[in-house]
């Protein structure tokens, strides 16, 4: 019993602990990626202010559904001056069949305003990974 006990308090502590953490991470948020809510035919690069953060439609991809679209979480990022320099990383299955179908995703940025005023002066330029065979 003394056990059980034991194990319910540190289980206890360590929600706690842990739930503190991920709302810290949240605070301390500069910039991500998203796949958007919005429809698929809203204009591109407009600005919407949603409290302390700032939505960027960066844009709508269309292609066949064996990676050719690109998804919010595997897109990498980094901002230098007032540059966002963002790679795809489209990372495609051999093995997928692309005749079958098309896919479509639309991307947005999200950006915390109180670490970037100047969030609307931003610029996005596309890097690429060289792909070596």
């Amino acid at each position: 019993m003394k056990y059980l006990l034991f194990i319910l308090l540190s289980t206890i502590t360590f929600l706690n602990i842990f739930a503190q953490t991920v709302e810290v991470k949240k605070d301390t948020i500069d910039f991500y990626f998203e796949n958007s809510k919005n429809k698929w035919n809203e204009e591109s690069m407009i600005w919407k202010k949603n409290e302390d953060l700032a939505i960027l439609r960066i844009r709508y991809w269309r292609g066949d559904c064996c990676g050719g679209v690109p998804m919010a979480e595997q897109i990498t990022a980094k901002i230098i001056k007032d540059t966002v320099f963002y790679n795809l990383n489209i990372k495609r299955d051999p093995n997928c069949r692309t005749e079958i179908g098309l896919c479509g995703n639309a991307v947005d940025f999200v950006i915390n305003t109180k670490k970037y005023p100047d969030y609307k002066k931003m610029v996005f330029k596309e890097i690429f990974n060289k792909v070596s065979e």
